[in-house]
């Protein structure tokens, strides 16, 4: 397993909320983060590390949408429902489309990030 790569993709998608435009799409976003957590899970594995296992069972999952919602919405993109106002809104929620709770998302970002962030300081510790 190549540590660097890891390290790599573990601080790409940390700083995913400061600059969104380091990932392209949300299919990449969730690509990387994937192929992340399968490395870390061969890592706990390889090296038997209950903490490393502990922060990575923390980790939230996030959907497609969660992560488009973001993007679409750090780089200014407008839906058609953003010009309906509340007759949107109600559309939406009737049909369940989009809606996508940004707090909550922005959490679960903020909380991968902060976990990516500790595992890296964990792996240069130990020498990876």
């Amino acid at each position: 397993m190549d540590y660097n790569i890891l390290k790599k993709s573990l601080k790409m998608v940390a700083a995913f909320t400061e600059n969104s435009h380091a990932i392209n799409t949300a299919d990449e976003f969730l690509t990387i983060h994937t192929r992340n957590m399968d490395m870390l899970h061969q890592y706990v594995e390889k090296h038997n590390d209950d903490f490393v296992k502990e922060l990575v069972s923390t980790i939230p999952n996030l959907k497609h949408n969660e992560i488009q919602g973001f993007i679409d919405n750090n780089r200014g993109v407008k839906h058609p429902s953003d010009y309906f106002g509340l007759l949107g809104y109600v559309y939406m929620k009737i049909f369940n489309v989009g809606g996508v709770n940004e707090k909550n998302s922005m959490e679960k970002f903020h909380l991968i990030a902060s976990r990516n962030i500790t595992i890296i300081k964990i792996l240069e510790n130990s020498g990876y």
